[in-house]
């Protein structure tokens, strides 16, 4: 009972450290989800991000799960704040006691005492403070803390087949399904289940839970497995995966690893190296490494002690990447004939857990053998507190703390209320990554602060439509470009701090906005100005076309809406490359059309007489799907280099559903 009081309040007053501010964590390629709960739980709802122009995010539907709770707790009037404080409680409670539980059930001629020293040596430690924490990635930290409550139920359910630890196994896979977000996470976590395994070859009920855990994930894993155009794909079989691998293995030496450091963290020009290169610092982590040599030789003795240490050599053999022996000879057999693969290439990141907690776990037997229980405590606390002890002052988050300003709400609620149309960003960004003057630095947030689609930044993918906004940004007709994809609004920041990947200052994109045609300021806040192009342009998700231009390349389409003004938008269209379909350039069905969801717009079609293109304009993909009361039109395919058409040909009054296709069913 006291130990599981001293885990709440380790789990408390770490977690009131860091939240003491009152201000969120963002960071890094995470940004904002905590902010705007609803508007985040809609965004993980479907597999189409619509967000830009549109795109696949394989990765969104395991993040729902989370996404609604924060949500739940966002309409019971529970701060954002809060809500992501207790998260971070619940994630490190969680693995205090399931590593308490693991060891008990691994170790049990262990006494007590060791399973509570692998609990703090799981929490403080340097993997953790740096891969975890410091790298800041969410779903990380959830691979960390269910780690061992999945080990635990799948090694309680092998040894005794009780109903409840199944249950509890499946259960608890569903409420931590975010780590899936992370590929990896699926050989973080069988990785060391097969490894425990061995230890009965208990085939059965190893089936049953395996078999079961496989259809529990069905509802994220098929859009995963199934969903062909999607930009990972992209990175299957390339080259630069083993390149990747190669480049980032140079941070983690097995002369690292087994000091659980990674070397970029702990480099010169960071805020870390002065103190963690104290000689008295770096002895307390060679004196966990001896721990863990006594440890091994203690462990030989155990009823699962040689199982621990195969599962920590395996573990070893797979974070060290690139690295001797045989890292690069094993990780380029496996990328080759198993591409999936590839989601390990950054290795100590993605699986650097599955090192870490045979690591605690004998450690702290190491730990357990020295006979006087002052001294014990002395080397808890020495490792707890000394070593760990940014994890303590907060140092940990320094720069995470953020809080946005008031100004941000204002001014998505004012655009809300004017359409539900893209929003332009400016200063026009050349990449992804930005700092606010109110503390955020990290991934362009701009799709977490706002409710409609933000076209705000790159990640270079090729043939991206969005550097082409930056190429006529200058142009007197940029306001026809803007047109083609839906943007009928632009925020300019003034909170933005100075890049060299920003396109000048607030004050030259101020000055360039007040020139632009067919453009009016709107609103202005404290930390950004609102621009509206005129509504009498027309501006919508899409139209109904006639005429079909043909042009060589994307970027000739887009100089042809720009300069050639016998281009007429809302009804002339390009096909790059392709042969235009044939049509009769007659007069078009009155129509109307309807943004039902992210996912799901309606034509209403009037008086139809001849063919024409339904022109959706959202980034192609084949599982938009467009159907009639005649049924699915089958003619689909990219329209002005970017955008989904349907050749259709039917008569009369009639309702056209568009629709983003994820199951069979639909």
């Amino acid at each position: 009972m006291k130990r599981s009081v001293l885990f709440v309040v380790i789990s408390f007053v770490l977690t009131s450290i860091w939240f003491g501010p009152g201000k969120m964590l963002a960071h890094a390629e995470e940004g904002l989800p905590f902010y705007n709960p609803f508007h985040t739980f809609q965004m993980y709802s479907h597999m189409w991000q619509d967000d830009g122009l549109g795109f696949v995010n394989l990765f969104s539907i395991p993040r729902i799960v989370v996404s609604a709770f924060v949500n739940l707790l966002h309409e019971n009037e529970v701060p954002a704040v809060k809500a992501q404080q207790l998260i971070y409680f619940l994630l490190i409670l969680i693995a205090l006691f399931s590593v308490f539980l693991l060891c008990g059930s691994l170790l049990p001629e262990m006494p007590r005492i060791t399973g509570f020293f692998a609990s703090f040596l799981y929490v403080f430690n340097l993997f953790f403070l740096t891969q975890v924490l410091q790298r800041f990635i969410f779903e990380l930290f959830f691979l960390w803390s269910y780690l061992p409550l999945f080990l635990f139920l799948w090694y309680s359910w092998l040894s005794t087949r009780k109903l409840k630890y199944l249950i509890l196994f499946l259960v608890s896979n569903f409420f931590y399904s975010s780590i899936y977000v992370i590929i990896a996470s699926i050989f973080a976590l069988w990785v060391p289940a097969v490894i425990l395994w061995t230890r009965d070859h208990k085939l059965f009920p190893a089936l049953i839970a395996g078999g079961l855990w496989l259809t529990s994930t069905m509802w994220w894993s098929y859009p995963l497995a199934t969903t062909k155009d999607n930009p990972f794909s992209q990175f299957l079989g390339s080259p630069q995966n083993i390149v990747s691998l190669v480049d980032v293995s140079k941070y983690f030496p097995s002369s690292e690893i087994m000091l659980l450091k990674q070397k970029y963290f702990f480099a010169s020009e960071t805020i870390w190296y002065k103190y963690f290169s104290a000689k008295p610092i770096i002895s307390i982590s060679w004196m966990l490494l001896a721990f863990l040599v006594l440890g091994l030789f203690v462990s030989v003795r155990l009823k699962n002690g040689k199982l621990l240490i195969l599962w920590l050599i395996v573990g070893w053999f797979l974070v060290k990447g690139a690295n001797p022996p045989f890292g690069l000879e094993f990780y380029s057999w496996l990328f080759k004939y198993f591409p999936f693969t590839v989601v390990l290439r950054n290795s100590y990141e993605k699986l650097g857990v599955v090192f870490l907690l045979p690591y605690c776990l004998l450690v702290a037997v190491g730990l357990t053998k020295i006979s006087f229980r002052m001294i014990r405590i002395i080397v808890l606390f020495i490792i707890c507190f000394v070593l760990i002890r940014p994890l303590w002052t907060g140092q940990v988050i320094a720069g995470f703390q953020v809080d946005v300003p008031q100004s941000y709400s204002q001014a998505n609620a004012y655009l809300n209320s004017l359409s539900n149309l893209r929003i332009l960003h400016l200063p026009f960004l050349q990449g992804s990554g930005v700092s606010y003057s109110w503390g955020y630095s990290g991934d362009e947030p701009s799709n977490f602060l706002f409710d409609r689609p933000s076209l705000s930044k790159t990640y270079f993918n090729r043939g991206d439509p969005y550097l082409l906004i930056g190429k006529y940004l200058h142009s007197s007709q940029v306001y026809r470009i803007l047109q083609l994809f839906g943007i009928d609004a632009i925020v300019l920041h003034k909170d933005l701090l100075v890049i060299p990947e920003l396109l000048g200052n607030y004050n030259d994109n101020k000055s360039l906005l007040n020139h632009m045609a067919k453009l009016t300021p709107g609103k202005s806040f404290e930390n950004l100005d609102t621009y509206l192009l005129n509504k009498n342009l027309g501006i919508s998700w899409g139209y109904l076309s006639n005429r079909v231009f043909q042009v060589p390349t994307f970027e000739s389409g887009i100089e042809l809406v720009a300069n050639d003004n016998s281009f007429a938008l809302n009804q002339d269209s390009f096909v790059v490359s392709s042969l235009p379909p044939k049509i009769p350039y007659n007069k078009l069905p009155k129509y109307t059309l309807t943004k039902l969801s992210s996912i799901r717009y309606r034509f209403n079609i009037k008086n139809a007489i001849d063919p024409y293109i339904l022109v959706l304009g959202i980034n192609y993909n084949e599982n938009w799907k467009a159907v009639t009361n005649q049924g699915l039109i089958s003619n689909h395919f990219p329209i002005n280099g970017f955008a989904n058409g349907w050749l259709i040909d039917q008569k009369g009054d009639y309702v056209v559903d568009v629709k983003f296709k994820t199951w069979p069913w639909e």
